[in-house]
């Protein structure tokens, strides 16, 4: 089990330095008897003409919508300059989170079990390194199928097990599509809404042959199958190569700690790749548009705008689209990545 990322937030006002109600008290308490007393001490006392914050509260003619003002202001600038000091590096184990999850093979984001592993041991070490190249092995024959199965992190934060499309699921797609088009909705897919009327049935035949069918299962969905048994293909390597180096330098403490970071960088970029690469998954999110949402639905823009999770869409489900998750792949895009 990986160690979730999280910012608690506290509801307690002395965390950010403002005592909310500092100036309620019972010589404060009636604004009434305020200017009542302001004006007897005004023949006794010569008043200036300075207005200031401070001098209107160390005076006491500060009225209760000012002072709650005050302290909110202060309030929300402490708060809305925490949450920028932290956000950045949130985003990116966020980010080197859900890469890792996807995949079996990082020692620092294990999901097994919530102890992590225990780098101490010789045995624990190369074993998992043959056990994850073991699953990624298997995940080739489950990717040319139906689909492998991944894990992601969900909007509560605990640890849920998704399903790729495979080859062979993306066939079984296409011709459950046509089916449904040609018969004008009369047959839908699990999940899927008939159309109403003839013309939401009109509509319904063009968007499963034209879109769904062809698009999204021949242009998209097998291309993207072969870069999912590419990426098992390439991790298992990658795991059987981790396993010299955790044989002979992770012996030692800081042999282990250059190890797992070197390796789970690796696999975080070579995911980066295989995300931005055409037909990828993070090109889908990028190049994906309605028209239900006007400009903020153009291409990018709808991505860009997008939250970070909630959408049930399998391109943005499996992720946290955070800022940073979207301005890499973004500029990805604009500078496409080749293999």
């Amino acid at each position: 089990m990986i160690e979730t990322s999280g910012v608690s937030a506290s509801n307690k006002p002395s965390d950010y330095g403002v005592q909310l109600g500092a100036y309620d008290s019972v010589a404060t308490a009636s604004f009434k008897n305020i200017i009542y007393d302001e004006v007897k001490r005004q023949p006794s006392e010569k008043i200036t003409n300075c207005d200031t914050l401070t001098t209107r509260i160390e005076s006491r003619v500060v009225s209760l919508l000012e002072r709650n003002n005050f302290e909110t202001q202060a309030l929300y600038s402490d708060t809305k300059k925490e949450a920028s000091s932290i956000s950045l590096k949130d985003q990116f184990k966020k980010y080197k989170e859900d890469q890792l999850l996807s995949k079996p093979g990082g020692d620092n984001f294990t999901i097994n079990n919530g102890n992590g592993v225990n780098q101490s041991k010789f045995t624990v070490r190369v074993g998992k390194d043959l056990k994850d190249a073991g699953e990624n092995f298997k995940n080739i024959f489950k990717d040319i199928g139906a689909g492998a199965t991944i894990k992601y992190v969900d909007k509560d934060g605990n640890i849920k097990e998704g399903k790729k499309v495979g080859f062979a699921g993306t066939i079984v797609n296409f011709f459950k599509d046509v089916a449904s088009g040609i018969t004008f909705g009369k047959y839908t897919p699990a999940g899927e809404d008939a159309p109403d009327n003839a013309l939401e049935a009109t509509k319904h035949f063009f968007k499963k042959i034209f879109v769904d069918a062809l698009c999204k299962d021949v242009v998209v969905g097998i291309p993207r199958s072969a870069i999912h048994v590419g990426e098992d293909a390439v991790f298992a390597c990658i795991n059987l190569a981790e396993t010299i180096p955790d044989a002979t330098i992770g012996n030692c403490k800081a042999g282990q700690m250059v190890t797992t970071e070197f390796f789970d960088d690796m696999q975080v970029f070579i995911d980066f790749v295989t995300d931005v690469i055409p037909t990828g998954e993070a090109g889908s999110r990028t190049h994906a548009f309605t028209f239900k949402k006007g400009l903020n639905g153009l291409p990018i823009v709808y991505n860009i705008t997008s939250p970070e999770q909630g959408m049930d869409d399998e391109n943005w489900k499996y992720v946290r689209n955070t800022p940073l998750r979207k301005t890499i792949e973004s500029v990805a895009t604009f500078i496409p990545i080749r293999m």
